[in-house]
């Protein structure tokens, strides 16, 4: 077969332009050409023996008839492999624009239905708008690009590599302009195995793909490419012209069009960057080795996200509904690949609330990711619940163990829940813990403290802290307030035993013994001062156990208010909810 035998000519009802195969089954070819075409047709010009194939268009750049010319992209999928070996591109950044590179591309103009070869010359290797290079007719009597070349793959003649695609032709001269391959990967990502790029293997970028891609949407591409970038330089290269599309194309920019300084791997730590924002164990923990294995000379792994996420949620969410303040609305949720989904929701008056979430919870375990993270269940709920001993209910009908006995139980106030600010705030709260390996150091708040709510919230804020001890449990105003000042200042653990003390104590019988509340504070720096607050409910669940088979145990009735945001994603609850 001609080593040219994966030319095609793209046929519908309207337009016919030309193409390539690039796959077995996958065709590229210009997305005008195939512009609200009802059917699709691929001929191989050089191949008459083959009739024609019918295809689909299954993907498109960002190119619209009514104005938009970028991404003049898309791909066709036929019904089956066609036995043809497809085309074979050239490194990314293959220098073009030299004299004596020769270019040709196979196009199909009025009148040429075998189709007619070109020859063409980089003018120059600088991009017009960020997006195109520009071709001009390799001789003067050459057959110029015109109305048919849309969609052909522009070869370099010497190695028989494709450099590009011709998207335009301009009206004299004999011209036009091409996509270059890095460009079509922008907007058709299944081909960057496909493009070479340097000091990269095929298969580690095809691998970056598939994780970033597994990676939720809701991450500005922007925002991330600019948080990895300004670590490593105070002036990173400005974006691409128009912006970019998606995670990928920050990736792809990266891999391609930065120039890193000596010991960087932005493209490593921009893997580390998404394992941080990940809410799936399994993504997180692909990020993270491929940024190690493709890191050499950056940062040492313990400064990324070290995967503390090993969590599969159940998210119980319980609301007030109504004027009537016994009555309440119940939904549970489990979260798996970064979405929650509703089990089961229902309005009920407050005495049902718990027999309810225990029969729902174990419906909810058949949807969690029982592979690649622990359970976790996490009660949402009002203030004035968050002295509920939700981790002392039962843990099923049949089963009378404390829930906190059978899982990590955690709690969070739905108030700060449904706060957009605080959110922002513990999200960045938790990247910073992130990158720490160690426990953390607890801001005590005694049994007998008047501090100023307000004061207190700022100072927390000012230190920035990270987990608050309470020597009180939630049974005064003054108490209540205190802990509203750690949920303000987006703190994103807080502790407290419901056993506590709630006596005021003067200095002198502070001097003669140490009260319950500061002896369970004493005890809860001594004992988790050294455990990473994402292993918290892990560590939490054990004591919940020893506590319950002790006489006497400094952690019994210990209530833990802990908040990724990141884990817990946004649920939407809707009356006569389907459930899955």
């Amino acid at each position: 077969m001609s080593s040219k035998s994966w030319q095609v000519r793209v046929t519908t009802t309207a337009d016919v332009g030309s193409g390539f195969l690039v796959t077995e089954r996958h065709v590229l070819t210009c997305a005008h050409v195939v512009d609200g075409a009802e059917h699709v047709d691929v001929t191989f010009a050089q191949h008459p023996d083959l009739s024609p194939r019918r295809a689909t268009v299954i993907a498109t750049g960002e190119w619209r008839r009514d104005g938009e010319d970028r991404g003049d992209v898309a791909v066709l999928e036929l019904e089956r492999p066609m036995g043809v070996t497809p085309a074979r591109f050239a490194t990314v950044h293959a220098p073009l624009a030299h004299q004596a590179v020769r270019l040709t591309a196979y196009g199909f103009p009025r009148g040429y239905d075998e189709g007619i070869l070109g020859e063409f010359r980089s003018t120059s290797d600088q991009l017009i708008a960020g997006e195109w290079l520009q071709l001009e007719a390799w001789t003067g009597h050459g057959a110029p690009l015109e109305e048919g070349f849309s969609g052909a793959a522009v070869v370099r003649e010497d190695t028989g590599e494709v450099v590009g695609m011709v998207t335009a032709r301009h009206p004299e001269g004999g011209g036009g302009r091409m996509l270059p391959v890095r460009a079509l990967v922008r907007r058709w990502p299944d081909a960057a195995d496909l493009v070479p790029v340097p000091d990269h293997k095929p298969g580690s970028v095809a691998a970056l793909r598939d994780l970033v891609q597994r990676c939720a949407d809701d991450h500005a591409p922007e925002t991330a490419y600019l948080s990895v970038m300004e670590k490593l330089s105070p002036l990173p290269p400005p974006p691409p012209a128009g912006g970019f599309l998606s995670l990928w194309d920050v990736a792809w920019f990266l891999l391609t069009e930065v120039e890193p300084a000596p010991g960087t791997a932005p493209w490593a730590d921009f893997a580390a960057y998404l394992a941080g924002r990940s809410p799936d164990p399994a993504v997180r923990r692909g990020l993270l080795a491929w940024a190690e294995e493709h890191g050499a000379g950056t940062a040492p792994r313990e400064s990324w996200a070290p995967d503390p996420m090993t969590w599969s949620p159940i998210l119980v969410e319980i609301e007030r509904s109504g004027s009537d303040r016994d009555t309440y609305l119940v939904s549970v949720h489990a979260v798996r690949d970064g979405r929650a989904r509703l089990v089961a929701s229902t309005t009920l008056a407050r005495g049902r609330v718990q027999e309810y979430v225990r029969e729902h919870l174990g419906h909810a375990f058949a949807h969690i990711d029982r592979e690649n993270g622990d359970e976790l269940i996490a009660f949402a709920v009002p203030g004035d619940w968050l002295g509920e001993p939700v981790d002392e209910w039962h843990t099923s009908a049949d089963d009378a163990a404390p829930l906190g006995c059978s899982s990590p139980v955690v709690v969070m106030d739905l108030r700060r829940r449904r706060e957009s600010r605080l959110q922002f705030r513990l999200q960045k709260a938790w990247e910073t813990l992130d990158r720490r390996t160690e426990g953390a150091a607890w801001h005590r708040v005694e049994c007998d403290s008047f501090q100023d709510p307000a004061k207190l919230t700022v100072r927390l804020r000012l230190l920035e802290t990270t987990a608050v001890g309470y020597g009180a449990p939630l049974s005064s105003e003054r108490s209540r307030d205190l802990l509203r000042a750690s949920l303000n200042a987006a703190v994103p653990v807080v502790v407290w035993s419901r056993a506590g003390c709630s006596d005021r104590h003067d200095e002198a019988t502070a001097a003669e013994y140490a009260c319950t509340g500061a002896r369970f504070l004493d005890a809860l720096q001594e004992q988790l001062a050294s455990v990473p607050l994402a292993e918290l409910p892990r560590r939490v669940h054990t004591l919940r156990q020893e506590a319950y088979l002790a006489d006497e145990h400094w952690a019994t009735g210990l209530t833990l208010v802990w908040e990724d945001p990141r884990c817990f994603p946004e649920t939407h609850v809707y009356t006569q909810s389907p459930i899955f």
